[in-house]
């Protein structure tokens, strides 16, 4: 299995798990990581319900949203057979960035074909909320376990958002 694969069908097991909540599960969806004003007083982008790769919007692995408001809650980078300190340095600053503008947003890291999270992780991490090992996708305890810790991620999500 390559990481692809793996992010598409953990994609699918976590919308099964998560269907009750209200939510989408959604791949390779883009997510603003900035806002300016430009010199015509103008906000960039200026289309932010549709963001563009490139267009100071950072391309997530999965991204949960309200299902009737498409409102972020949750991102979970995805990666497969282990991680590097690089992979941990680049997608804890991006969770920073999407933080900047989503202050609410919990943002994970789901490992797969790893039985733990390695120590370089909590050394290096900054910008994550959570992070979970998945050895295998056949494991239904293991995705119950997981579901549920999303499912709180999207509670504090929610709680963060609506509170004063």
């Amino acid at each position: 299995m390559n990481e692809t694969e793996f992010k598409e069908k953990l994609r699918e097991k976590l919308q099964e798990k998560l269907e009750k909540a209200e939510v989408k599960v959604e791949s390779d969806k883009n997510l603003i990581y900035k806002v300016i004003v430009n010199e015509k007083l103008a906000f960039e982008p200026n289309t932010p319900q549709k963001p563009r790769r490139g267009s100071y919007a950072f391309q997530t692995d999965l991204l949960i949203t309200k299902r009737d408001s498409s409102l972020p809650l949750v991102v979970i980078e995805t990666k497969y057979g282990g991680f590097s300190t690089h992979d941990i340095l680049t997608y804890s600053t991006k969770a920073q960035k999407h933080k900047e503008i989503y202050p609410y947003l919990r943002y994970g890291l789901v490992v797969g074909g790893k039985n733990k999270i390695h120590n370089r992780f909590f050394t290096h991490n900054i910008g994550f909320d959570f992070a979970y090992a998945l050895n295998s996708l056949d494991n239904e305890n293991s995705i119950e376990e997981l579901a549920k810790i999303i499912k709180q991620q999207i509670e504090n999500a929610c709680l963060l958002y609506t509170s004063d």
